[in-house]
C-alpha cells in the first residue's frame, strides 16, 4: 500500500517519502562537494528524524528478514544488479545535510520553502508537484520512497526501474552530456567508476524537483551527483551519497546519504496505478492541490 495520504481543503496532503538515515561510518573516499573533509565518523546521515509538528513518528514497519534460501547478492563490487529497497526512517523534510548542518538556502530558496510549508501546514491548500500530477518525480523522490527498485547494467548503460510511478532512470557510462537541449524528468545522466564507486552526474531536468514531501527544492538546472557503492562484504547494503549543486536555491553544494538493502524477495513488482493513489484526473489532482506561483521556481 502506498504511503500517500490525500488532501482535501480540510486535510493536508502528505505524499510521504523515506528521507532520514541510520548511522554511517564515514563519508566515502573522494567525497563530493558539500561533504566536509575529515569529518568525524559516526555522524547521523541527514541528522535526527525531522518532520512537521504533529507528524507521526517513525515510519512503516521494517520488512521481514530475507528467507534463508534467498538469492545472494553479486560478489563483484561493481555489479549493482538486483532488487533494492530503502531501509531508513520516515520523515517529511530534509532540514540538515548528512553531517547535521542546516541546508544552505539562499534568500530565494528560503522564501520558496517557507511558502510551500505554509501552504501545506497553515493554509492546508498544498501546491501541486510532479508526484501529484502522476508525472515522474525524479531520482531523489523515487529512491526515498518505501518501494523497491531494480538495477540492470551492462558496459554501456545502467538502468534503475522503480515500482512506484514505474519510473525509469537510464545512466550512460563514460559518455558526454547531451548537447541537443533535450530534457527528461530524470535528467541527463552520465557515469564513470571511481574505484568501486559509481559516480553519476545528472543535469538538465525537464521540471524542477521536490527532493522530499515538503518540497525541498532543486531547479531544472541543478547538478546532482550520486556516488553509489556497496558497503559490506556480502554486497547486501547499497550506499548512495547525493550532492545537490544548485546556485538558484542554495549558497553552496550540500550532500545527503541513503542506505538500501538487498531484497530479491521484492523483485516481483506490484502494479502501480497513480490515478488510484493521488486522485488524478486528466493530469490534475482532485484533492485540492493548486498550481504553484512561478516567481521563485525555475
Amino acid at each position: 500500500m502506498t504511503m500517500h495520504c490525500l488532501a482535501t481543503k480540510a486535510a493536508v496532503c502528505l505524499l510521504a517519502v523515506v528521507l532520514a538515515g541510520s548511522a554511517l561510518a564515514q563519508a566515502p573516499a573522494g567525497a563530493p562537494p558539500g561533504v566536509p573533509p575529515g569529518a568525524p565518523a559516526g555522524l547521523p546521515p541527514g541528522g535526527p528524524p525531522q518532520g512537521p509538528p504533529g507528524a507521526p513518528p517513525g515510519g512503516p514497519p521494517p520488512p521481514p528478514p530475507l528467507p534463508a534460501n534467498a538469492p545472494k547478492a553479486p560478489a563483484d563490487p561493481r555489479n549493482l544488479e538486483g532488487t533494492w529497497s530503502h531501509e531508513q526512517m520516515l520523515v517529511f523534510r530534509i532540514n540538515t545535510d548528512m553531517y547535521g548542518d542546516p541546508l544552505p538556502y539562499n534568500d530565494r530558496g528560503r522564501r520558496l520553502m517557507d511558502r510551500r510549508v505554509k501552504a501545506t501546514y497553515v493554509d492546508q491548500i498544498p501546491v501541486s508537484n510532479a508526484s501529484a500530477e502522476c508525472l515522474p518525480p525524479g531520482q531523489p523522490w523515487q529512491m526515498d520512497l518505501n518501494f523497491p527498485f531494480q538495477i540492470y547494467q551492462d558496459k554501456d548503460v545502467i538502468s534503475l526501474l522503480f515500482q512506484e510511478y514505474h519510473g525509469a532512470w537510464h545512466i550512460r557510462m563514460n559518455g558526454q552530456h547531451r548537447k541537443d537541449g533535450q530534457r527528461e524528468y530524470f535528467g541527463d545522466s552520465i557515469a564513470h567508476w571511481d574505484g568501486n564507486t559509481l559516480v553519476v552526474a545528472t543535469t538538465n531536468y525537464r521540471r524542477s524537483l521536490w527532493l522530499d514531501v515538503d518540497g525541498t527544492p532543486a531547479s531544472v538546472n541543478a547538478g546532482l551527483t550520486f556516488r553509489i557503492r556497496k558497503v559490506d562484504l556480502g554486497g547486501t547494503k547499497l550506499e548512495v551519497v547525493v550532492t545537490v549543486d544548485d546556485p538558484w536555491y542554495y549558497t553552496k553544494p550540500w550532500s545527503i546519504v541513503r542506505l538500501y538493502a538487498w531484497r530479491p524477495d521484492m523483485a516481483n513488482f506490484s502494479e502501480y496505478n497513480c490515478e488510484n493513489q493521488v486522485g488524478a484526473k486528466g493530469g490534475v489532482s482532485q484533492y485540492g492541490l493548486v498550481p504553484e506561483p512561478p516567481e521563485e521556481t525555475q
